[in-house]
């Protein structure tokens, strides 16, 4: 257990590490979110119209409308469309995001050093390539699941792509050298 434990502390602090640094120093992501020059007026025209909390997606068909629910889509073919996620206030706050976040990474370490665990022989190829798996699942599963499904443009999804090789890699090396000692 103290070796999983060890493994999956080290192996987080990289995972977090990288993230990190790939949104804050690396500049991976600076085309992830647009600029808009008109953003006050913007902001001010979803205030008015929108009321809560949520995640928009412009135009929609009515809620339980579902009979012309292929009709409505056809009507909207070749017009403009957007996902919205819009929040009713903003608050600066890096400390709670920065804790969650060093625990997601920590947990998905967790879970794939138990898994390294059940190997027989703790090899550290398959080590690595273990963990580059878990995060090329995680990218196609997630992040490509909405270029698929709501054309998240390749100027968001290729940080994410990024990340998921290069962080996944950087702690599967890690883990890769720690599992595989006697």
């Amino acid at each position: 257990m103290k070796k999983i434990l060890l493994g999956a502390i080290v192996g987080s602090i990289i995972l977090f590490g990288w993230q990190s640094f790939s949104w804050t120093g690396m500049g991976i992501h600076d085309e992830t979110y647009s600029y808009a020059p008109t953003q006050d007026s913007v902001i001010d025209f979803l205030q008015k119209q929108l009321k809560t909390t949520g995640q928009y997606r412009i135009p929609n068909n009515l809620p339980g409308n579902s009979n012309d629910n292929e009709a409505f889509w056809k009507s909207r073919e070749g017009k403009p469309w957007a996902i919205v996620t819009y929040h009713d206030y903003y608050k600066y706050d890096m400390l709670s995001p920065t804790v969650r976040g060093f625990l997601i990474s920590f947990i998905c370490v967790l879970l794939l050093c138990i898994n390294i665990q059940q190997f027989n022989k703790k090899k550290f190829w398959r080590i690595l390539l273990t963990a580059l798996s878990y995060g090329i699942v995680s990218f196609l599963f997630v992040s490509y699941s909405q270029h698929n499904w709501f054309q998240t443009p390749w100027s968001v999804l290729n940080g994410q792509l990024i990340d998921a090789i290069a962080a996944w890699g950087l702690s599967g090396l890690w883990l890769g050298v720690w599992f595989s000692q006697k």
